[in-house]
């Protein structure tokens, strides 16, 4: 028994072909496509989001500088030591006094001169000068001691001598003693002043010699 023929239409039409099935996958990748770039966009706007949301929280929690502390007041450093200033006294030069030839010369008088003084005459032995060989001592004899004693004194206004003493010695004590006792017993003309006798300091030698 032959079916009818439209249940076979319907059964060519039900069964896939190949140019169907291509309509069919282009059909599902479009799908796949929108959906996907769905997917992808919602996940980049969340990650957007999320760096936003990072970046104020970071910005929020970002600490605020602080300004610097003012720098300390200026030491105020102590004055310099006052030294007061040195005195000086400056003097005024004395004024010029211009003499005229009206103004009156002062007469300067000279000093008198001073008188002049009396020449001195030397005084002068009497007898026979200035020997000791009368009081020459035996010990210094009998030593062969001989030298010259040089003696200083005074001869007064009478022709004495007074104050003798050595002024040099003749390297043997008892020559020099001997010579001062001596010398005591001289006589001299006095030295004079203006016709005046004068006192008058004098040296004489005494030489001790043996013959």
């Amino acid at each position: 028994m032959q079916q009818p023929d439209h249940d076979i239409r319907i059964a060519r039409a039900t069964q896939a072909t190949p140019r169907r099935l291509i309509s069919l996958g282009i059909v599902g990748l479009l799908h796949l496509v929108f959906i996907y770039a769905l997917v992808t966009g919602l996940a980049q706007s969340l990650v957007k989001k999320g760096i936003d949301e990072i970046k104020v929280a970071t910005v929020q929690d970002k600490p605020v500088d602080k300004p610097p502390p003012p720098p300390p007041p200026p030491l105020e450093q102590p004055p310099p030591p006052f030294v007061p200033p040195p005195d000086i006294v400056i003097e005024n030069a004395a004024p010029v006094t211009t003499i005229t030839t009206q103004d009156r010369q002062p007469v300067i008088t000279p000093p008198p001169p001073a008188p002049k003084a009396a020449p001195v005459t030397t005084p002068i032995s009497i007898g026979r000068p200035h020997s000791c060989q009368q009081v020459y001592p035996e010990m210094s004899q009998r030593l062969n001691e001989e030298g010259t004693t040089t003696l200083a004194f005074t001869v007064d206004t009478e022709g004495n001598v007074s104050n003798v003493s050595v002024a040099n010695s003749s390297g043997h004590d008892r020559l020099d003693q001997a010579a001062i006792s001596c010398a005591q017993h001289w006589k001299y003309k006095a030295a004079t002043s203006d016709g005046q006798a004068v006192a008058l300091p004098w040296k004489a030698n005494v030489q001790w010699k043996l013959h």
